[in-house]
C-alpha cells in the first residue's frame, strides 16, 4: 500500500452548521482528493497512487482512493457529507461503490457518488451546466453535458475501434511511417531518427537479412501493449514543427478525426467547449485547429481535482457557480504547492 501525502488547513465548523464534501480525481498514475466546505473553500488535500481500476486493478485502485480520501481529511476530524469519485469509465451514480465500503471499514461513513472523468475535466474549466468536452490524450473522446449531466459521447471506444486523433492514433502512424521509410516503401521522414533514438537499446537477432533498425522498431512495438504506441505521439509534433510533411499529414489526420467526432455532438450555439488531455495543449496544432473551427468558445481544462470538487458541490445541492469554481481553484492552489 502506497503512502498518501497529507495536507490540512483550517478547522472544523462547530455544531454541524457547515456541510463538507470530498472530490476525488482517480487517474491512471495518481489519485488526488480534496476536502472542501459548501462554499467551495478547500481545506485539505490527499494524494496516493493509481486509482483507475482498469489500469491498476480493483483492489489497488480502491486502496489508493481510500488513502487519498483519508489524506484529505487529515487531522481535521471532519466527516464529509458526500464523496464524489471521478474516474475513467464512471458514467453514473453508484449506491454500493466499493470505495464506500472500504471507507466505512476505515471509519469514515459517508455517501459516495461516481462520475466519469470527462465530467471532472469539463467542470474544472467552467461552472456552466451545459456544454461540450473534447479530450485527446492516450485515447480520445468527445462529450456533451446538459444541465450538469452527461448527455452524449462520441468515440472513446479504444484503440481497436476508434480513439481517432488520440495519442495512440498518432503514435501508431508515427512508427508505421518510420518503418516504411526504413524499408524504402514510404517517403523519407524526420520521424525515423526520432523513433530510432527511442528503440536504440533493443537487442538484435544474430543473423537476418532485414536492416537492424527495422528489427529494433519491431521488437519495441510488438513487445509492448498496442496502446503504448502513444509514447511516439510527441515525435509527430516535434517533426511537424521542423517542417516534416509526413508528420504534418499525421497531425492533419488527427485533427480531422477529432473534428469529425466532436462535430457530431456540438451544436451551433454559444455553449463552452472544454479542451482536455495532453495533446490539446495551448498553442498546439490540434487545439488551435479546434479553436479555428469553433472560435471564441474553447476553454482549457484545468486540474481534474477541482472539477471533481465542483461536481461534489453540485451533488450536495450547494451553490456551484463560477464564483465557487474560482474559490476552489484559489484555495486548492496552496495545498498543491
Amino acid at each position: 500500500m502506497s503512502l498518501g501525502l497529507v495536507y490540512y488547513t483550517g478547522t472544523r465548523r462547530g455544531n454541524g452548521d457547515m456541510r463538507h464534501v470530498i472530490g476525488i480525481d482517480a487517474g491512471g498514475t495518481a489519485t488526488r482528493a480534496v476536502l472542501l466546505d459548501e462554499t467551495g473553500t478547500c481545506l485539505g488535500y490527499g494524494r496516493s497512487g493509481p486509482g483507475n481500476p482498469t489500469s491498476a486493478g480493483a483492489q489497488l485502485a480502491v486502496s489508493n482512493q481510500v488513502i487519498a480520501t483519508l489524506g484529505a481529511v487529515g487531522k481535521s476530524g471532519i466527516t464529509p457529507d458526500l464523496v464524489m469519485l471521478t474516474l475513467a469509465g464512471g458514467l453514473g451514480h453508484e449506491s454500493d461503490s466499493p470505495v464506500a465500503t472500504a471507507l466505512a471499514q476505515a471509519g469514515l461513513h459517508t455517501s459516495v457518488q461516481v462520475a466519469g472523468d470527462v465530467m471532472s475535466a469539463y467542470f474544472s474549466a467552467t461552472a456552466i451546466a451545459t456544454g461540450y468536452l473534447v479530450l485527446s490524450g492516450t485515447g480520445a473522446i468527445s462529450a456533451r453535458i446538459v444541465d450538469g449531466e452527461l448527455d452524449g459521447l462520441r468515440d472513446g471506444i479504444g484503440w481497436l475501434l476508434g480513439d481517432e486523433g488520440s495519442g495512440f492514433w498518432i503514435g501508431h502512424r508515427v512508427v508505421r511511417a518510420a518503418a516504411a521509410d526504413l524499408e524504402g516503401r514510404g517517403p523519407a521522414t524526420a520521424l525515423t531518427p526520432l523513433v530510432l533514438a527511442l528503440v536504440d537499446d533493443e537487442a538484435l537477432p544474430d543473423e537476418d537479412v532485414r536492416r537492424p533498425e527495422v528489427w529494433k522498431v519491431m521488437r519495441r512495438v510488438y513487445g509492448r501493449r498496442p496502446v503504448e504506441c502513444a509514447e511516439y505521439a510527441p515525435l509527430a509534433f516535434r517533426a511537424a514543427a521542423s517542417g516534416d510533411t509526413v508528420a504534418r499529414g499525421i497531425l492533419d489526420g488527427a485533427l480531422d478525426g477529432l473534428l469529425t467526432s466532436c462535430g457530431s455532438l456540438i451544436h451551433d450555439d454559444d455553449r463552452p467547449i472544454v479542451l482536455a488531455g495532453g495533446l490539446l495543449y495551448d498553442g498546439g496544432p490540434l487545439s488551435e485547429g479546434i479553436k479555428a473551427r469553433y472560435p471564441g468558445r474553447c476553454l482549457r481544462a484545468h486540474d481534474g481535482t477541482a472539477g471533481a470538487a465542483l461536481l461534489a458541490l453540485r451533488a450536495l445541492g450547494a451553490v456551484a457557480d463560477s464564483a465557487a469554481l474560482a474559490r476552489i481553484h484559489e484555495t486548492l492552489a496552496p495545498l498543491l504547492a
